[in-house]
């Protein structure tokens, strides 16, 4: 097995735009014809890295349907890049009283968290994720990742497997049977650590 690979790999997966609107609060068709546009040109300037652009293109969504997870997500998202995590907390908690089975929205409050270092936060959030969605691969990944920084080796190294079960990302299940391989080590043949990043970040998710 070769030593751990020294690569950090971004991954920022553009999925398929969808719209819709909560029980009780209709959305016009005209409306609704708008929303996608707003949502579609913040997702294009997210992904040029205009990250004001793109929230002022949320904003316009949420003028118009002030519940959309959709737009309330994709905030975050733009909060967190700008290092606004405060903000980017609140925007997910959002998502997530307008949709509580939003499933991408826990696993990307819990990357605020483990990117704060608040680890027992983000292993509460990617469990509660993993709840809604047993086989998602992103969140078995960070889940590992959060139980590796919290020492429980154990619990890392099954969600490392079961990653490396689900994932179609040869890169990111190499990482993960290296990550296998060092936590079972003993200490004096564990290699230094590699630098690790979360993984599932969405500019624009899918409703599940």
């Amino acid at each position: 097995m070769p030593k751990k690979l020294a690569v950090v790999v971004s991954i920022i997966a553009l999925l398929v735009l969808v719209t819709f609107s909560f029980p009780g609060r209709p959305v016009a068709d005209e409306d609704k014809d708008e929303i996608e546009r707003h949502l579609e040109r913040g997702n294009e300037l997210a992904e040029e890295g205009d990250y004001d652009g793109a929230m002022t293109e949320y904003e316009k969504v949420l003028k118009i349907d002030d519940g959309n997870a959709l737009a309330h997500n994709n905030l975050g998202i733009v909060y967190k890049r700008k290092g606004l995590y405060i903000s980017a907390v609140e925007e997910f908690q959002a998502a997530l009283d307008g949709l509580p089975n939003y499933f991408k929205a826990y696993n990307n409050l819990a990357n605020v968290y483990f990117e704060r270092e608040y680890y027992d936060d983000a292993v509460k959030y990617y469990n509660k994720c993993l709840a809604i969605k047993p086989n998602f691969a992103d969140a078995h990944w960070n889940l590992a990742l959060a139980y590796e920084k919290k020492g429980e080796k154990t619990r890392a190294i099954r969600h490392f497997r079961k990653f490396a079960e689900l994932s179609d990302s040869p890169a990111y299940v190499g990482l993960a049977q290296q990550h296998v391989d060092d936590l079972s080590a003993k200490p004096e043949e564990t290699a230094p650590e590699a630098e690790v990043t979360t993984y599932g970040e969405d500019a624009v998710n899918a409703i599940e």
